[in-house]
């Protein structure tokens, strides 16, 4: 069947990579069926929306989703997708453009559940042979890598653990066997994905596979993939044999950490319910840096937690203003229901919530531009991000983090680009590429 004839599916995402993660692991079992992947804007014959619901944003965010969908095509299907589901899966069926829900466990049988519910959709069998064995990241230039579900920490303002269930973690081979088809595709940076990376272990299937640095030293020795990326981390996870294979690795595991704080106040981390104190995080952090000079290290910080003083947040501000952190995501506080943090009475006022998370967000645009000032004179290794329009620059992000201006004629290609800084902006560095 050509292209053009094939019935059209359009894969919609709110949230984390973990959730772009599984979008595309429903791609590649649906697209057999004899699907095109609808661009974006474009009408489909099929919707599938998978959601986030970590804060009244996501949810809503999700809602839009759906309705901008049933006005793109009323009479397409429109499926549901992940977290939101999981979180108020009645509320999400009775919306009107709503045709089917899936749940978090339930997206590994969708191959089996769609063509029960939607016949006319799904008229033949899947062609076998068009059958994936590892997402295929559409428009995007490095890849994903789910080595973990779940989430054992029961965070007093988080609602995941009771969405995702407790952690799980994927067999080692089967990871380093993913890693592998995805270099053969032609990517040249894997992102290491899920909600407590920290605590990987996997003794079941590989004895070897003790704790994350293991797998990453696995993963480094078993695949020619040139870099991986270990996404947000737990900062009470970081121990001396992940520092150590930071500091082995030469690059090949990206000199880039982000270690969640959420406040730089001990009094608020008990309340908060997060393992670690001030003092343990600053000596995480300063450790991370030390072994990777050249690094980057962003943070997450929750303003406007319930009985948040004006001590707390300076202690917050003094933290974040140390010196080792280089950019920070600033989150306004918001209940969640049937977390611990939302029944706490004393709520701080929404407007000093807001001052705070202005005062934060201009203290990261402050950090950043000081971190790609210190770029100028290096030469970093970029890979394209995206191609821009037609008449736009093209970024590509360095190992570190860094977003980097490349040359056009490099857009959109998975290539690793070596480019030396010449000049530093607020948002990005410019530079040349190196040809020797």
């Amino acid at each position: 069947m050509k292209q053009k004839d094939k019935k059209k599916i359009s894969f919609q995402t709110t949230g984390c990579r973990l959730n772009q993660y599984e979008t595309e692991r429903m791609a590649a079992d649906l697209l057999p069926f004899g699907f095109a992947r609808a661009a974006k804007g474009e009408p489909a014959d099929l919707y599938i929306i998978n959601t986030c619901t970590i804060t009244h944003r996501a949810d809503s965010s999700s809602r839009y989703l759906i309705n901008r969908a049933a006005r793109e095509n009323p009479q397409a299907p429109i499926v549901v997708a992940g977290c939101y589901v999981d979180s108020d899966g009645q509320k999400v069926s009775r919306m009107d453009s709503v045709d089917a829900v899936i749940g978090n466990s339930e997206k590994e049988r969708i191959a089996e559940i769609l063509p029960e519910r939607f016949p006319d959709l799904f008229p033949a069998k899947p062609d076998t042979g068009c059958f994936e064995n590892v997402a295929d990241f559409q428009h995007y230039n490095r890849a994903w890598l789910k080595i973990s579900d779940g989430c054992n920490q029961w965070c007093s303002f988080c609602i995941l653990p009771h969405i995702r269930g407790r952690l799980r973690n994927r067999p080692p081979l089967d990871l380093i066997r993913e890693v592998n088809v995805l270099y053969e595709r032609g990517f040249r940076e894997v992102v290491l994905t899920g909600i407590h990376l920290g605590h990987y272990r996997n003794r079941r299937s590989e004895p070897q596979a003790r704790n994350l640095a293991h797998l990453c030293r696995m993963i480094l020795e078993e695949t020619d993939i040139p870099r991986i990326r270990i996404s947000s981390i737990e900062p009470q996870t970081i121990r001396d044999e992940l520092l150590q294979l930071l500091a082995d690795s030469a690059g090949r595991v990206c000199p880039h950490m982000h270690l969640p704080l959420q406040s730089g106040s001990s009094r608020i981390l008990r309340l908060m319910r997060r393992p670690y104190d001030q003092n343990v995080y600053l000596d995480r952090v300063k450790s991370v840096k030390e072994v990777q000079p050249h690094g980057m290290i962003g943070a997450d910080v929750i303003v406007g937690f319930p009985g948040e003083t004006d001590d707390d947040f300076e202690k917050t501000r003094r933290v974040v203003e140390s010196g080792y952190l280089d950019y920070l995501h600033v989150f306004s506080y918001s209940d969640r229901k049937g977390t611990t943090a939302s029944e706490i009475k004393e709520k701080v006022n929404p407007e000093t919530i807001k001052e705070r998370s202005s005062i934060l967000t201009e203290i990261s645009k402050r950090l950043r531009a000081k971190a790609h000032q210190r770029q100028v004179g290096r030469v970093l290794s970029v890979i394209s991000e995206n191609s821009g329009h037609e008449n736009s620059d093209s970024y590509g992000i360095a190992g570190n983090y860094v977003r980097v201006k490349i040359p056009r004629q490099y857009a959109g290609g998975r290539e690793i680009l070596d480019i030396r800084v010449t000049e530093a902006h607020d948002d990005h560095v410019d530079g040349d590429l190196v040809t020797d």
